[in-house]
């Protein structure tokens, strides 16, 4: 008998159960030199993006920025401007950094040690007075603020060198209560020009602003003997402001009047002929108006005196408690004084502790805060700018019960009633 092998199906392996072969597919592969090219194609992408900015923050690092500051000067889109001019200093960098940095006037944050609105108004007025970009810049550089104010009120110079030298000789004593020079910077009376708001408490009279030998106070009225030596007038609104003077005084004890107030062109043309045939032209005009210059023809200016506890009149009144309590209150109520001590060569007059100027109660508040002179405030913050165009551009800030004492009727000012 045969004997019969049994044979296993042999299934292969990977093969179909159901003894269909199964077709292995070819993987495709990328070959290298392609896949290389990829890569650096990603790679050249990247570099086109990262290193410029790599490149960029270097150079603003070599300027001076730290981390924080290059993040802000990205997002501001200052990079290529600062980069370009090379534009740095520890005031820009700050603004930068608190979002205060105004664009117009980079180049002044680049030169100044602080940038605010009043530093911003005060070069777009060097510029309109006439003064070049590089030569506002020069002047922000060397000097400060209250040095740079009084440029507005001088006469152009046509170099500034000379001038700030000048200001930089003197910057250990000077301050903003005190300013003194070895040089004039203005010749008085040789460039005048007419009151630009004639009738208005703010109008500024100087040696360069003048008033019309016609003009009179609109609201011209008699003072009364409680505040004021007889027959002397003030306009309307001055009148009230010096009633309220008069009696913050009394409420503390003080006692102070008027010893001279308003007068006409023709009173101030025989007062200064009086002094100018008495001392010269020359000294005359530092203690005494020109007609059409003085303040007094605005009725918003009084010679103030005080009186002792006899009803006297004080002899010296910068030298009494009146007085130092006036020029410490007087903005209170609506009233400057006008000539500080310190500030002749701004003013262009001597030190005259009596006399006072009427504002207004807002403007007075302003003007003392401000530290300036009224001459160097109005020119900051008031005058008409020379280029109409900016007179309409928001250039300026918004700018902005005791027992009645008599004076005697005698009583004349105790000291020279000067502008």
């Amino acid at each position: 008998m045969t004997q019969q092998v049994k044979r296993k199906k042999v299934v292969k392996k990977g093969s179909h159960p159901t003894g269909t072969r199964k077709v292995k597919r070819k993987v495709r592969r990328i070959r290298k030199p392609v896949l290389y090219g990829l890569i650096a194609i990603v790679v050249l992408v990247v570099a086109l993006f990262t290193v410029p900015k790599t490149i960029e923050d270097g150079k603003l690092k070599d300027l001076g920025y730290d981390k924080a500051t290059i993040s802000e000067i990205r997002k501001q889109k200052l990079t290529n401007l600062i980069i370009k001019n090379k534009y740095y200093s520890e005031n820009l960098a700050a603004s930068i950094v608190d979002k205060t940095l105004n664009k117009d006037y980079i180049e002044l944050y680049v030169v100044s040690d602080s940038c605010d609105q009043r530093e911003f108004v005060l070069y777009d007025r060097l510029i309109d007075k006439g003064y070049t970009e590089e030569q506002a810049l020069n002047l922000f550089d060397n000097l400060t603020f209250f040095e740079l104010t009084p440029l507005l009120v001088f006469d152009f110079q046509t170099d500034v060198q000379p001038y700030i030298e000048d200001a930089v000789a003197h910057s250990a004593t000077n301050s903003f209560s005190k300013f003194e020079l070895s040089n004039s910077y203005k010749v008085p009376y040789e460039t005048t020009k007419p009151v630009v708001n004639q009738g208005s408490y703010d109008m500024l009279v100087n040696k360069t602003y003048y008033l019309d030998g016609s003009f009179a106070p609109p609201q011209l009225q008699d003072l009364s003997i409680q505040y004021a030596s007889t027959g002397l007038q003030l306009d309307a609104p001055a009148a009230e402001g010096l009633k309220a003077l008069c009696e913050g005084a009394r409420e503390m004890g003080l006692r102070i009047f008027a010893s001279s107030s308003y007068r006409s062109y023709d009173n101030q043309q025989a007062l200064y002929d009086r002094y100018v045939k008495r001392d010269g032209q020359e000294d005359a005009d530092t203690y005494s108006a020109r007609a059409g210059f003085s303040e007094h023809q605005t009725g918003l200016t009084v010679d103030l005196s005080a009186l002792d506890e006899d009803g006297k009149a004080v002899a010296t009144f910068g030298e009494s408690d009146e007085f130092l309590w006036t020029s410490q209150n007087c903005q209170k109520f609506g009233w400057i004084l006008r000539f500080p001590e310190g500030k002749e060569s701004i003013t262009g007059y001597q030190y005259e502790p009596w006399h006072y100027r009427y504002l207004g109660v807002d403007l007075a508040q302003k003007v003392v805060d401000s530290k300036l002179t009224y001459d160097e405030y109005y020119e900051l913050y008031m005058a008409p700018w020379n280029n109409e165009e900016n007179n309409n551009a928001l250039k300026n800030p918004s700018a902005l019960s005791s027992k009645t004492e008599e004076p005697t009727e005698s009583a004349e000012p105790t000291e020279t009633p000067a502008a």
